[in-house]
């Protein structure tokens, strides 16, 4: 689920995913309806760089202005990309590393936040 949205995970869904992806799909419960595929935790832990940190930095940033249409909304976006710092990815990027080392020693287990 990304910030409040449900997730599309009917069976049809999931029969279109398997049909084009077949067990290369993660999502939750997709093993239920399909057999082949893994099993996506409903709160696991942010793998990606953009769910570790930047859906949030652009989220908080682009609705703040409250954009309007889609061409504030984009405008929006590309001002709150641009301005995030060389020094604040690299930043970014070590953290991030350091929280997977932390997500294998907890053996993919949840652990609190951790500010590094």
């Amino acid at each position: 689920m990304q910030d409040g949205a449900r997730p599309q995970r009917t069976e049809k869904v999931f029969r279109f995913l398997d049909e084009y992806f077949g067990n290369r799909v993660i999502a939750l419960d997709y093993p239920k309806f399909t057999g082949p595929g893994m099993d996506w935790p409903p709160y696991s832990s942010d793998l990606t760089l953009f769910d570790y940190f930047l859906w949030g930095a652009l989220k908080d940033t682009v609705y703040g202005n409250h954009p309007s249409t889609l061409d504030e909304l984009e405008l929006a976006i590309c001002v709150a990309r641009n301005s995030i710092s060389v020094q604040t990815l690299k930043d970014v990027i070590s953290n991030f590393i350091l929280h997977l080392r932390h997500l294998i020693f907890s053996d993919g287990e949840n652990f609190e936040i951790i500010v590094f």
